[in-house]
């Protein structure tokens, strides 16, 4: 460089102006690369080029177009200055002068190059260069472009846009491309949607919605679950919707169909729903029953609860048993508590229990429990275990249960307890749903048919054999045998009046029973309060009911042990043929199609389909268990192994599926009985004996 005082800042000015202009040429350049890239991306999808070809294809108009910047750029002085002049006319030529001498300095006086030096730095001072060469407009053509290049390669990874714009649909082909399942929990769990793609198996809460959506090549695709089959709606040219309530475990068949009938492969993916658990609730404190002599107390009540997703409530509530003999009262009631959350899904709740309030009487005992219920709707609220709270009368002991089963009253208790059942339901019945209201009553009637079995029992058994192993209808087997039984009480064969009311009350409880089955509320209470009445009656005429023996019915010990044994014979009716057992029969048919399989030396489409439908076998079975859900998963990916070629891979999947489906089996199969060795022969030697004689 000359030894002219301003040529530094010369210099050092076209240098800052050179990389800038590079700078501006290298963002014209790559913008107008991409948007190349784009266009050309578009027209290679269109022409059905691969994912590969079409990256190739955006990627070589960005390079070029980078290039051909830095080529074309010069980061030479003289350059920026004809650039800088252009720009700048107010300079008259004295920069790019300035340059062209620093360059070539040879043969200038020094005086003259240090004053076009000194006039080129007194202009350029005044020029910066962010006005000279702008970067804003470049920089939002880049941004510009880039986006719309963006655009373009997210469309060809997800395939929306181009499956919609895309040729028709091959008619001789059918083919799954992707399954995308978006699983939707229920509203109470407060949980966002999941979306998962091509799994192989799926766990959902029960309650679920699961959305499926299919890319496809094909004009149909069928979703097939455990119980039902659903037409998938077309959503696009290419792809394909439905959704399903998730229940039960099962799975997700899918099948693509052409419009002449061919029906390509066959996915299946796995389907677990894990149902909502109830709540967990317990009384930590006192956690026991307790006796007091009088009911002048405070007892300090605490109750844990614990739910897999969240609580809704948590509850102290108890019935009070007051009166004796057969007149039992109950009254309910509930205990306010403060309730401290941990969590959503832990509580506990405490209380400092007032016994004076219930005014309570020696003899009298309270029946207490914690109730929790969870935010499912429609959820029947659970219940602790029971403890009892009893004020002694004097001579007495504590009652072992809330039946009081060691005493006399016992069984009018248990009908006095089912009337206040059934009243409770009739009241409650327009405050709960039809499914819990049927619920309780069937329960309500099969406590009923307990109570009636109890008095059947204690009464000596009135059905004889054949009608106690006939399940069809017990409840009219029962009247009937009731009405053979009153035959004989009308004519004097037996006298007493207790035992006549007990089988009125047996009778009552058996209509109050089919009357509960039928949902019939208002004649099931009338028959229940017969039967009570009834056996009110009972009680309080003879105490000591159970049937004395006829004469005929007596054993003559004189006859025991007589006879020949010769006279003995067997049964002359062939013995039936043993009930093969449904589903060992269809794991050993599971069985022998999957060895089959692991044996063959080359597989094609019918064994893959074969594969298939083994592995919808096992799920039919039983699509919760866990060995065979894990068998139905290895079959089925060796089913996809299959499609895709891969022999070896299906056949060792195959062959531990045939491993683990043997083991399920052994388990199953009961072991065979084996007989006790007799070395001394003493069997034989009895049945000579028994000839003998």
């Amino acid at each position: 460089m000359p030894a002219w005082p301003d040529a530094p800042v010369v210099v050092a000015f076209l240098a800052g102006a050179a990389r800038r202009l590079r700078v501006l040429a290298l963002l014209r350049g790559a913008a107008w690369g991409l948007v190349a890239a784009a266009v050309l991306g578009v027209v290679t999808v269109l022409a059905g080029g691969s994912r590969g070809a079409t990256a190739l294809a955006m990627a070589v108009p960005v390079i070029a177009g980078i290039v051909h910047a830095l080529v074309i750029s010069g980061a030479r002085r003289t350059s920026a200055a004809r650039e800088l002049e252009r720009r700048a006319p107010e300079c008259r030529n004295v920069v790019i002068t300035a340059a062209e001498i620093i360059a070539r300095p040879a043969g200038l006086r020094d005086d003259v190059g240090a004053r076009v030096c000194r006039d080129a730095a007194s202009h350029i001072t005044r020029l910066p260069l962010s006005q000279l060469f702008p970067l804003r407009r470049p920089l939002l053509l880049f941004g510009g472009a880039a986006l719309l290049c963006a655009a373009v390669v997210g469309s060809v990874s997800a395939k929306p846009i181009l499956d919609a714009i895309a040729g028709p649909v091959d008619p001789d082909a059918a083919m799954l491309r992707g399954v995308q399942l978006t699983i939707t929990p229920p509203a109470y769990t407060g949980r966002a949607p999941e979306t998962i793609a091509d799994p192989a198996r799926v766990t959902v809460l029960a309650g679920s919605r699961v959305a499926v959506h299919v890319r496809a090549e094909a004009t149909a695709v069928t979703l097939e679950t455990l119980d039902r089959q659903i037409a998938m709606t077309a959503s696009s040219q290419r792809g394909f919707a439905a959704e399903i309530a998730a229940d039960t475990d099962g799975f997700l068949a899918l099948q693509p169909k052409t419009a002449d009938g061919k029906t390509g492969t066959r996915r299946l993916i796995g389907l677990t729903v894990t149902p909502d658990r109830v709540p967990l609730v317990r009384v930590s404190k006192p956690g026991r029953d307790m006796m007091f002599a009088d009911g002048n107390r405070s007892v300090d009540v605490t109750i844990e609860a614990e739910d897999d997703l969240a609580l809704a409530s948590l509850r102290l509530t108890y019935t009070k048993v007051s009166g004796s003999g057969e007149n039992f009262e109950f009254a309910g009631g509930e205990v306010p508590v403060t309730v401290a959350r941990a969590s959503d899904r832990k509580w506990t709740a405490s209380a400092q229990w007032p016994l004076a309030s219930l005014k309570l009487e020696p003899g009298d005992m309270v029946v207490y429990r914690g109730v929790a219920t969870d935010r499912r709707p429609g959820a029947t609220p659970v219940e602790s275990d029971a403890f009892i709270l009893e004020i002694a009368a004097p001579g007495s002991v504590a009652a072992e249960g809330f039946a009081i089963d060691d005493q006399k009253e016992r069984y009018a208790l248990s009908q006095r307890m089912i009337i206040v059942k059934t009243e409770k339901l009739i009241a409650r019945r327009k405050t709960i749903t039809e499914e819990a209201f049927v619920e309780e009553a069937l329960s309500i009637a099969a406590e009923q048919r307990q109570v009636r079995a109890e008095f059947i029992f204690m009464m000596g058994g009135e059905l004889d054999h054949e009608h106690a192993a006939d399940e069809t209808s017990p409840d009219a087997l029962g009247e009937e045998a009731e009405a053979a039984n009153e035959s004989e009480l009308l004519a004097g064969r037996l006298r007493n009046q207790g035992r006549l009311d007990l089988l009125t009350a047996t009778r009552r409880m058996s209509e109050a029973a089919v009357a509960l089955n039928g949902l019939a509320m208002p004649e099931a209470l009338k028959a229940e309060q017969a039967a009570l009445a009834s056996l009110q009656s009972a009680f309080t005429k003879a105490r000591y009911l159970l049937r004395a023996m006829t004469l005929r019915e007596r054993l003559d010990p004189a006859r025991r042990l007589t006879g020949k044994l010769t006279d003995l014979a067997r049964d002359p009716r062939p013995a039936g043929a043993a009930d093969l057992h449904p589903r060992r029969a269809d794991l050993r048919t599971a069985l022998a199609g999957i060895a089959g399989l692991a044996g063959k030396p080359a597989y094609g489409a019918d064994d893959a389909a074969t594969a298939t439908a083994l592995a919808e076998t096992l799920l039919r079975l039983d699509a919760g268990a866990g060995p065979l859900r894990d068998l139905a998963g290895d079959v089925a990916s060796a089913a996809a192994s299959m499609s895709a070629g891969n022999a070896q891979d299906a056949r060792t999947r195959l062959d531990r599926a045939a491993v683990a489906l043997s083991g399920v089996l052994r388990a199953e199969l009961a072991e065979a009985p084996t007989a006790p060795i007799d070395p001394a022969g003493r069997r034989l030697q009895g049945a000579l004996r028994d000839g003998r004689r």
